[in-house]
Order: C-alpha cells, then structure tokens, then sequence
C-alpha cells in the first residue's frame, strides 16, 4: 500500500474524521504527516514540533519527558485514536523540546497535522468539532482523577486503580476485559503513579500472593470480580 493511500485509510477509519467526505479525507492528507516505527524506536517530527498535532492511528506509545537533572520520565500511555501535542483549547504546548514519543508495541502508526490546518478543519466541520471536544473533556476529566488520587489516596489505591484503568483501556478484541498485555516496566508504572519503583514491586508482589493480579513482562491480568468492583469506582 502506498504511503498515500495509508494516511487516507487511516484517517478515514479515525473516529474523528469519519464524517467527512473524500475530497476533504484527501485534503487531510495533503496537509498531513505520516509515521511508522518499531519497538523501542523514539519518535521525532522535526521542524515546528511544537506548533503540531499528533494521533496515534496504530500501537501503543509513552510520552516521555527529560528533566531538568537529565532523566527520562513517563508523562503517560497512549494508544489508539490518543492526540498529544500542541492541543487547542487545553493550554498545552510550551517545552516540547525535552518531550517525545516512544513507541511501546511492536508497531506503531502516527500521522500529524499543523495546529493551525487542524482549527481549520474544526472550524468547518461542526461534526468532528464536537467529537474533538468530546475528546479532549475525557481526557480532562482523567487528569483530574490522577490529580485527586495523587492527593488524597495511598500507594497501594493508586496503583490498584491505575492498572484497573489500564486493563481497561488498553484491553485487546477477543481478550478477556480484565486482561491487557503489558507495555510498562515497573519503573513506567511507579512514575505514573508518582511512587518509587521499590514500592510499586512490593506491592505487585503482595497483590500477586493475595491473587488479586497476575503480573509478568507480557501481560496484566486482575481477577475478574476485582476488576469488576473497581470499574464502578475509577470513573
């Protein structure tokens, strides 16, 4: 398949753009870039990287981010249909110079658009605006969760509910929903809950011995009356 017909098949099957007809699918494309990478690859669009979108069409993807001491840290886990970026309307986009992509999965697929060619498309499709906004509340009320978890839950709540979300999210077709494979190391995990890597390992051990999680390399799997419990309360 030719790389053309790829960023119009993608965009096409995206939730966002599914609305729309060919001729603007095609106009998409000409105002878009596209991007594959393997494994373990970090992920760089030069020039005007901080004045850009970016959708995750296929795989799984950390944004990583280096501090002022040098160290990379996990700023979140992304997966299908996720933007990031310079996102309208939510105040982002300042020092994407220290911030990246790493690709988590075996594939992935990433197409990007320039920040003032996507508020033309919202400005001229109604339907696809409201999905976007739709989008972006979601992600909103998810960082207000973390928020409120990092202040007023322990190490153990926060971590049960993170992997509890992740199963979630990151479950695959044909899988049994309280199982996803695991594309985090434990030091990932500790940074997304903002503990320390010891303590998150104590606790998958524990949690493991009680047979409320099965944790390895590959996958995460929670017990299924657990998992159903929590879904109730993670929002």
């Amino acid at each position: 398949m030719a790389t053309q017909d790829k960023k119009y098949w993608h965009l096409h099957n995206h939730r966002l753009f599914n609305q729309l007809n060919d001729e603007e699918i095609n106009g998409l494309c000409i105002i878009s870039r596209y991007r594959e990478a393997n494994k373990g690859e970090m992920i760089f669009f030069t020039g005007e990287s901080s004045n850009r979108i970016f959708i995750l069409k296929r795989g799984v993807v950390k944004i990583m981010q280096t501090d002022a001491n040098g160290n990379e840290v996990v700023k979140d886990v992304l997966h299908e249909h996720d933007l990031f970026g310079h996102i309208p309307g939510t105040g982002s986009g300042s020092s994407y110079q220290d911030e990246y992509a790493l690709a988590a999965s075996e594939t992935v697929s990433i197409c990007t658009f320039l920040k003032d060619d996507f508020e033309k498309v919202l400005s001229q499709n109604p339907q696809v605006s409201l999905r976007f906004a739709t989008h972006i509340g979601d992600k909103m009320r998810t960082l207000e969760q973390k928020y409120n978890s990092l202040i007023f839950k322990d190490v153990r709540t926060r971590l049960l509910e993170f992997l509890v979300r992740y199963v979630r999210e990151f479950n695959e077709p044909g899988r049994e929903p309280h199982k996803a494979p695991n594309h985090l190391t434990q030091e990932d995990i500790s940074q997304l809950i903002g503990s320390s890597r010891q303590s998150v390992a104590t606790l998958l051990n524990e949690l493991q011995k009680e047979g409320t999680l099965d944790y390895s390399r590959k996958l995460i799997s929670l017990k299924p009356e657990i998992f159903q419990q929590m879904l109730k309360t993670v929002g």
